[in-house]
C-alpha cells in the first residue's frame, strides 16, 4: 500500500521556502532529512505498481508498497510545485474594462444625479461619453435653468477624452503661467473644438491606464460638478481610475 504522509508545520514552512528560492530546484539534503520523525500516515491507497509518483491516479489492488521518507518528501515537493504553478497561471480576478457599455454609462449618470440630490446641489446635466467622445448617456434633471448646460456638460467630457486630462487640468495647463500665447491657444481650441476649460469633466481610465470614457457635469458650481462626477465613479464599483484622483469641493454635505 502507498502511505501518504503529512509533515509538521515546520516541515511545510521549510518546503514552502525552498519553492520560493529561484536557485532551488528541489529540497536540499538538509531539508529532505529534517524532521523525519515527524512524518505520520493519515490514510492509505492501494496502487497498481511500484511507482509512487507516476501511478498515483492508477488505483488497483494488484500490489502495494510503503513510501519512504525521501519518497514522501518528493510527493510533497511535487504537490507544492504544481500548486504554485497553478496559482501563478491563474488570471487576475479583477477584470480590465476595455470600454464603457451603455449600462455602465447609465450607472455613472444615475450616480451623478444621486450625489446631486444627496448634497442638495442645483440641478445639473450629466453626459457620459465613450473613448471616442461619442455620447452614451445624457440626462437632464428637472428644472435645469439654462439651455446651454447640455452643451457644457458634453464639452467637459469631450475635453477629457480629447486631451487625456480632466477639464480642470486642461485649464491649468494653459493658464497656470498666465502666458498670453498659451491662453490664446486655449481660447482657439475651445472655439474650434468646443472644449471646456473649467472643472466638471472627469477622465476615466481602466486598470491598464487606457482611456475608456469621461463624465461631464454642468449646472452647479464647477467644484460641485466635478465632485459628483468623481464620487459617482468611486461609488459605482466599476474598475475605473479617475482623473483627477481627489475632489476640491468644500460644499459637500453627504459624502
Amino acid at each position: 500500500q502507498h502511505i501518504l504522509y503529512v509533515p509538521t508545520t515546520m516541515k511545510i514552512i521549510a518546503a514552502t521556502i525552498s519553492l520560493l528560492l529561484p536557485a532551488t530546484n528541489a529540497f536540499s539534503p538538509q531539508l529532505a532529512t529534517a524532521g523525519r520523525s515527524s512524518f505520520r500516515p493519515i490514510f492509505s491507497t492501494a496502487l497498481s505498481s511500484s511507482s509512487y509518483l507516476d501511478n498515483l491516479s492508477s488505483v488497483s489492488t494488484s500490489s502495494s508498497f510503503t513510501a519512504t521518507d525521501e519518497q514522501a518528501t518528493e510527493i510533497l515537493d511535487s504537490t507544492f510545485r504544481r500548486t504554485v504553478s497553478s496559482t501563478a497561471n491563474t488570471p487576475s480576478s479583477v477584470p480590465v474594462m476595455s470600454k464603457l457599455s451603455l449600462n455602465e454609462a447609465d450607472i455613472l449618470a444615475n450616480g451623478v444625479i444621486d450625489n446631486v440630490n444627496r448634497n442638495e446641489f442645483p440641478p445639473i446635466v450629466v453626459t457620459v461619453v465613450d473613448r471616442q467622445a461619442n455620447i452614451l448617456v445624457q440626462k437632464r434633471m428637472d428644472d435645469v435653468c439654462h439651455a446651454a448646460f447640455p452643451e457644457f456638460s458634453y464639452a467637459k467630457a469631450f475635453t477629457c477624452v480629447t486631451m487625456g486630462v480632466s477639464s480642470r487640468e486642461f485649464q491649468s495647463k494653459y493658464t497656470a503661467t498666465n502666458d498670453a500665447a498659451k491662453i490664446g491657444q486655449m481660447n482657439s481650441m475651445m472655439a474650434i473644438s468646443k472644449m471646456a476649460a473649467f472643472p466638471g469633466g472627469v477622465l476615466l481610465r481602466n486598470g491598464d491606464n487606457e482611456i475608456v470614457g469621461a463624465i461631464g457635469v454642468s449646472g452647479a458650481a464647477g467644484d460641485e460638478d466635478e465632485y459628483v462626477a468623481l464620487n459617482s465613479a468611486w461609488e459605482s464599483g466599476l474598475p475605473l481610475e479617475t482623473m483627477p484622483k481627489e475632489h476640491s469641493c468644500t460644499t459637500v454635505k453627504s459624502p
